[in-house]
Order: C-alpha cells, then structure tokens, then sequence
C-alpha cells in the first residue's frame, strides 16, 4: 500500500492531520482556566500547548502526562475533539462521563478507557463531575486508523511486543475496561512522580512506569481474549471517517488529491473506497454534501444566497445556482422559506 508524504499536505485543508482544525479548536482551555482558578488540581507534564509543565526534551512522543483532580463538580467540560495521540486513562475516584463516537458511556471508580487518535470524544455529561483521573497520551505517529504505530524507543520491547499491543488497541475500540489492580497501582504511581514537579529527577523513573504500565495493561487485555476485527485498522476505515465527518468542513479548498492526502492514500486507492462506501466518486459525493447542507440553510431563511454558496464551498453563486438548480429542480431564491427573507 502506497502512502504519501505528510508535507504535501501543508496547508491543506484537514480532517486528521490537525487537531487545531475543524472540530477540535481550543479543547483544553476550560481545563487550563479551571486550574488557575483553583477548581481543579491539575498536574501534568506535556507538550504541544497541552496544559501543564513544558516537558522539554524529556519522554520523547509523550504529549502529556499527569491528571486532575477534581473535588467537587466542575461548571465545564472537554468538548468533542480529537487527540494528537493515543491516550490511556484511569479513573482513579469519582465518576466520569466519555462519549465517544457518539456513544455515552458513565465510568466508575477503578475503570479505564482508551482513545485513539482518530476517535471523537468528549468529557463530561455536559460537565466534569467529582473525579480524579490519570492519563499518558502519547504520539504514535498515526492520525488515521490503517497507518503503522510507532513506539518510543525508549519502550525497550522486542518488535513482536510492541505490535502485539498495538494490534489489540487498533483492532478493538471497546471503550472501557476494569483496571487489574496491577495496572491501577502503576498510573497511581505515574500520578505521584508527575505531581513531584522534578521532570529532570523523576523522567527516568516515569520512563519504568509507562513501560510497566503498558505491560501490565497488554496482559489484562490478553486475558480478556479481545475479538481483534481487522476492519477497525483498515485504510477503508479511514476513507469512512473522513467522509462523514466531511460535513464539517464544506467551505474548505477540497479537489480530489488533498481528499486524498488527507486521507493518506493515493488517489485511486480514494476514489475506489469512497465508490464501495456511496456508490459516487469523491467529487459527486462532496457536491451532493454541499448542495444538501446548502438547501437547508437557505430553508432556514437565515442566510443570503451569496453567503450560502460560499459558506458551503462554491467559488462563485452563479455556479451554485446552476448546481442547486439541477440538482433539486428549482433555484436557490425559490427555496420554500428563503423568499420570506427575501420579503423582508
């Protein structure tokens, strides 16, 4: 299977490769304004803007690292977004609310969860309850369900280790799971070093209990007995992704190729699952979303037709007109409800 190089896609627009794009702007800044004003203990190491203490160059593919400790119930919550990287949590006390995918799941005291890169998710049911909750998110490299995971170096596995645990956390999404008492003991201790402050003393010491943890956790999953679905890591599984989240990015420059490059596939290898997947090419499909959120928000009466045209991704209005007009029979002035607006 033939990949292509993330640079091209630079600037482009972006469904997988930025988690600052689209859905996922400004997630963390609750949290952060929260811990400032002293309604939640916050301790974390991190990276990339996560809140907490810059890491710097320590535990390398770590974003963040650490938890929170809330005592009473928050007036926020983590919006739906996506993370930079895999992250496995443990909920230590308290109760937690996690949608993931659209699926709403209550976790208790002594259970874990696990979010994938690709997984929208939120926290909260609409806000944080009374929680303590310990993390490690790490960057695998992957953004999208069918590319290879990479493993810090500093996890001293032997090869077939490390793509053992990532087979049973990209080839199974169960959301929740019981935490052995190993495991819950180990994040305990990941929450101490982390709430020490000391990244240059204690770096080396989390280094053991990330991989211990890691261990510990492929174990409780083997004894589960996972059924592992090879769908769930399958570039057409990215291709699926992108096209229903699509909707959410229609003012956006897509041609064919950066559809493509978003996806990191090649263009025939696009085009072939978006065909299998909605029986229309790429460029069709795209068409139909637009055409399809455009008559909605002109039924709204709420909007210009100019402005809908271009808020849905059309260059010029005269060629949404001629578009709208073929596809639903009428034109855009003579949508029901849009000529109220226009009265008015």
């Amino acid at each position: 299977m033939s990949k292509i190089n993330n640079e091209r896609a630079v600037g482009r627009p972006a469904v997988f490769r930025e988690p600052g794009a689209l859905l996922y702007a400004g997630n963390c800044q609750d949290l952060m304004k929260a811990s400032i004003a002293g309604q939640v203990s916050l301790n974390a190491w991190t990276r990339r803007g996560y809140p907490g203490i810059d890491l710097g160059q320590a535990l390398p593919q770590v974003c963040s690292v650490g938890g929170w400790d809330a005592t009473n119930p928050q007036d926020w919550g983590l919006r739906e977004h996506c993370n930079e990287g895999v992250k496995i949590a443990y909920l230590a006390r308290g109760s937690l609310t996690i949608t993931m995918d659209g699926r709403k799941t209550t976790l208790s005291e002594g259970q874990m969860f696990v979010v994938r890169p690709w997984q929208l998710h939120a926290l909260g049911d609409p806000n944080i309850g009374a929680s303590h909750i310990v993390w490690v998110l790490m960057d695998m490299g992957v953004r999208r369900p069918h590319e290879t995971w990479l493993w810090p170096d500093w996890i001293g596995w032997p090869e077939r280790d490390r793509k053992r645990l990532s087979e049973l956390l990209s080839k199974n999404e169960q959301i929740s799971y019981l935490a052995s008492r190993e495991v819950a003991r180990t994040f305990m201790e990941i929450h101490e070093v982390v709430a020490s402050q000391d990244i240059h003393g204690g770096e080396a010491r989390l280094r053991l209990l990330i991989s211990m943890m890691l261990l510990q956790f492929r174990q409780m999953l083997e004894s589960q007995a996972p059924v592992l679905d090879l769908a769930l890591a399958s570039s057409k599984r990215t291709v699926e992704i992108f096209l229903k989240r699509l909707k959410h990015a229609l003012d956006e420059d897509w041609t064919l190729e950066n559809m493509a490059i978003e996806c990191n596939l090649s263009r025939t290898q696009f085009t072939q699952h978006c065909l299998v997947l909605t029986n229309m090419t790429p460029v069709r499909f795209l068409q139909m979303l637009r055409l399809n959120a455009a008559r909605q928000l002109l039924e709204s009466g709420q909007q210009s037709v100019t402005n809908v045209a271009f808020d849905c991704g059309f260059s010029s209005s005269q060629y949404f007109a001629t578009c709208y007009k073929k596809r639903f029979g009428f034109s855009p002035i003579e949508t029901p409800r849009q000529q109220t607006m226009i009265a008015n």
